[in-house]
């Protein structure tokens, strides 16, 4: 049996995070996660700017923290500019301004205020110039005239309502061409191909050429053509993205759009063959009548193990060792962790060695959910799943935290809510992790019904699916509905996560005993009163 050095316990033992012991942890998100905390600390500029540079990759979170403990000049005053709010522009200087301002934050600043803020910018031509575009009477005219960098640093950047507003016209052909060759231009064709609202840019995309364009660009050209019932670009564009897709989930979701468009073709049969399980092979199986295989759900008894689940650092080092070892190195692997604790561990491994053909479901940490229902047991599996693999210390790059992956500021207002210390390292203790994940699902089913809808709350909040479903006329009944909406969630992350959660739920759903059909799942979407209560 492997065993791990408890040196690199100690951020989790101890109630303060020394700088000795940051310089032992190995780069990484976790040790981001310590420095991020140690800057809250009562430490010396010093060792703020030693830890500081330890960084792996550093974001506003860590930088506003260092800035307030810092000596180097410029830190502190740059992160308070950074942070002004649209009503305290223009700032006391020029360059504070400058530092703040973004096209998003010039659409909520008052009339009067923007030319006094033009003219204080006016020592910074770059600024000025996107500027002094938004500020003209017809923005658009204005815009299709700039380079493409200003462009894209206005049209990407200014934000749904004011683009709604004074963007929504025809792009001239050349423009588009020279667009086209900057990857810029794949954020600008999401943006317009999701707002229903911009449906004349919508219309000038419309058989554009691209043959330059990634996978997604094309992918939404697509779907864009669909909108506008243009099935023979559709079917063009969606032969170009197949081939462009690398990830088995993208060529499905393809093969999903070619077989609504063509369902007497083998595009069905192809994608219920699929060695990846989604929600779209899910649905392809369930339409021609095959079993759902591949599909482990392992069990086994506790085990007593050296290793310890609430060390972040073990788990990099157990990444580090499986890298490039070939299959049956990997099996031999995942053997250490056969235990009842470690049922993710050895998924994990297991589902690598084999190329991720065959798909592990584990029920871990099982006496921490078994007074839920069948249907809140489905939904917290699948979101822990996709959340972190039932890893219990794993740590994003956004210090999202634990098997749940809650984020500081949820464990902080739910451990209010428990009446419980606000104590960070408990995340990575599955069984408190799991209760408070049940805790914080019970507030979303105040508002919500649906498993995807669920998901995506718990991806991008509650405010943010409000959105969705109330300002972007999405999930109501039409042709190719609710399908196209799914692939109208304009933001990457949770448009993709709750598709996952969504297969998820379904497999787990059959796992514990109670299945449901794709096709009633999903159809239910476009029924407010059986998803949400916000519509």
């Amino acid at each position: 049996m492997m065993r791990f050095s408890i040196l690199l316990l100690l951020p989790l033992l101890l109630p303060a995070v020394t700088l000795k012991q940051i310089e032992k942890m190995p780069k990484s998100y976790a040790k981001d996660f310590y420095i991020w905390r140690f800057m809250d600390m009562d430490i010396s500029p010093h060792e703020a700017d030693s830890a500081f540079y330890q960084v792996k990759s550093v974001n506003w979170k860590i930088l506003r923290r260092y800035a307030q403990k810092t000596r180097q000049p410029g830190f502190r005053e740059a992160a308070n500019c950074y942070f002004l709010k649209p009503e305290d522009l223009p700032a006391d200087t020029a360059e504070c301004s400058v530092i703040a301002l973004t096209p998003y934050k010039f659409t909520k600043i008052e009339k009067l205020k923007r030319y006094r803020l033009l003219q204080q910018i006016s020592i910074f031509p770059k600024e000025l110039q996107w500027a002094n575009i938004m500020a003209s009477e017809h923005p658009f005219f204005e815009l299709v005239k700039s380079d493409s960098d200003t462009f894209f640093k206005i049209f990407n950047r200014c934000g749904m309502s004011w683009r709604e507003k004074y963007l929504n016209h025809p792009l001239p052909p050349l423009l588009i061409k020279r667009l086209s060759t900057k990857k810029e231009f794949a954020q600008t064709i999401k943006i317009i191909v999701t707002d229903k609202k911009l449906d004349h840019l919508q219309r000038s995309l419309l058989g554009m050429d691209a043959n330059g364009l990634s996978h997604q660009s094309t992918f939404f050209l697509a779907i864009n053509a669909l909108q506008h019932n243009k099935r023979t670009l559709a079917t063009h564009y969606l032969t170009l993205a197949y081939k462009k897709a690398y990830y088995r989930f993208d060529k499905d979701k393809v093969l999903f759009w070619l077989a609504t468009l063509h369902p007497k073709k083998n595009y069905l049969k192809k994608l219920s063959e699929s060695l990846d399980i989604n929600i779209y092979s899910l649905y392809a199986s369930e339409k021609l009548g095959k079993q759902i295989s591949r599909i482990v759900v392992p069990d086994f008894p506790p085990r007593r193990t050296d290793y310890n689940i609430s060390d972040p650092f073990a788990w990099i080092k157990v990444l580090k060792e499986i890298r490039g070892k070939k299959r049956e190195e990997l099996i031999d692997y995942a053997k250490r962790f056969r235990s009842s604790k470690t049922l993710g561990h050895y998924s994990y491994i297991m589902e690598r060695a084999s190329k991720y053909r065959t798909h592990y479901f584990p029920l871990p940490y099982k006496k921490a959910y078994n007074k839920l229902g069948i249907d809140e047991k489905a939904m917290l599996l699948s979101l822990a799943r996709q959340e972190s693999r039932f890893i219990p210390s794993s740590i994003s790059s956004s210090y999202a935290l634990g098997m749940m992956q809650i984020m500081p500021f949820l464990v902080k207002e739910l451990s209010k809510e428990k009446n419980e210390p606000f104590n960070l390292d408990a995340m990575f203790q599955p069984e408190k992790s799991i209760d408070y994940a049940i805790k914080h699902l019970e507030y979303l089913r105040r508002y919500l019904k649906h498993p995807l809808f669920i998901a995506y709350a718990y991806n991008g909040g509650i405010g943010f699916t409000k959105r969705l479903l109330t300002k972007r006329a999405l999930f109501e009944k039409g042709e190719y509905e609710p399908w196209l909406s799914m692939e109208l969630i304009h933001y990457d992350e949770s448009r993709r996560y709750g598709k996952k959660v969504l297969s998820n739920y379904i497999v787990y759903k059959k796992i514990l005993g109670e299945p449901i059909s794709v096709a009633s799942v999903v159809e239910t979407l476009t029924q407010p009163d059986r998803t949400d209560r916000f519509r």
